[in-house]
């Protein structure tokens, strides 16, 4: 096992991991430049990046104390700072603080499948990525290395830049990376979430989920995820969803878990999956 971990990591792009000369911007919105330089000064003595968010401009400024006053001398910026600040302020979402990309209508060969098998089964979708699936390390691999490549995302590539990935100073909790939503061509409904390690400087994935009681409801990663309490956990599907139930079951049978009863075919289903303790058993209605 630790040697295909090894095999796996071996064969994604590799980058420098963060470091503390990783630049930092910090905001000011629709400044002057004298207010630009107020929030440079305001970090102390050091190398700083000032961002206005909507001039889309970014500079940079050397802050050093002279005759016991701090001064601020603005300085020329890199080329792949410009480069990484603009590729991320295009993932800016200004009603939710978020940066994301979605990538629509995507088109990937599933791990284990060949090109013979019907067309649905035969490309990637959630049921792949799910960490139930007994091939998913690879399924995850391959949708990894595509977003690496995805030319709009291009700008997190550290290798130009010495090692070094622009951070904003909102992200420094950790809290706030980079995201990627995946939809697939053959099964638009399942969208896959990834989002950006920056201290790793590579992707991660999040979770897959599936549209249920018009919400998206994220496919369970492990067994307790089909019961997470005690009692009963319900799942219902319309009747176009029947490839949904025929994954449900596939996913129960991944994790262990009985499915009782037929799988009605084009019809409403009710899937009831009841706990007790450690016992998990599903029901078709």
């Amino acid at each position: 096992m630790k040697k295909l971990l090894w095999m796996l990591l071996a064969a994604l792009p590799m980058q420098a991991i963060a470091s503390d000369d990783d630049p930092i911007a910090y905001k000011c919105y629709y400044c002057t430049p004298d207010e630009m330089e107020t929030v440079a000064l305001a970090q102390g003595v050091g190398t700083h990046y000032v961002y206005d968010a909507y001039k889309l401009t970014i500079s940079g400024y050397t802050v050093h104390n002279q005759d016991g006053a701090l001064k601020a001398e603005p300085f020329e910026k890199e080329n792949w700072l410009e480069a990484q600040f603009l590729g991320m302020i295009a993932l800016y979402n200004p009603y939710n603080g978020a940066m994301d990309k979605y990538i629509n209508n995507v088109t990937l060969l599933a791990p284990n499948t060949e090109h013979g098998r019907n067309i649905t089964d035969r490309y990637m979708w959630g049921q792949h990525l799910t960490a139930l699936n007994p091939h998913h390390a690879e399924a995850r691999r391959t949708v990894l290395r595509y977003l690496t490549e995805f030319n709009e995302l291009s700008f997190l590539d550290t290798t130009s830049s010495g090692g070094k990935l622009l951070k904003f100073e909102y992200m420094l909790d950790g809290n706030h990376p980079i995201g990627a939503a995946i939809s697939f061509s053959t099964r638009s409904d399942s969208i896959a979430s990834f989002f950006f390690d920056h201290d790793s400087r590579q992707w991660q994935y999040s979770h897959s989920s599936l549209p249920q009681n018009h919400s998206q409801t994220p496919l369970q990663e492990s067994r307790e995820d089909f019961a997470p309490e005690e009692g009963d956990t319900v799942y219902d599907y319309r009747p176009a969803d029947d490839p949904w139930v025929k994954a449900f079951v596939e996913r129960a049978k991944w994790a262990n878990i009985p499915v009782h009863g037929q799988r009605p075919f084009y019809n409403h289903v009710r899937i009831t999956c009841k706990r007790a303790g450690e016992d998990i058993q599903c029901y078709i209605q």
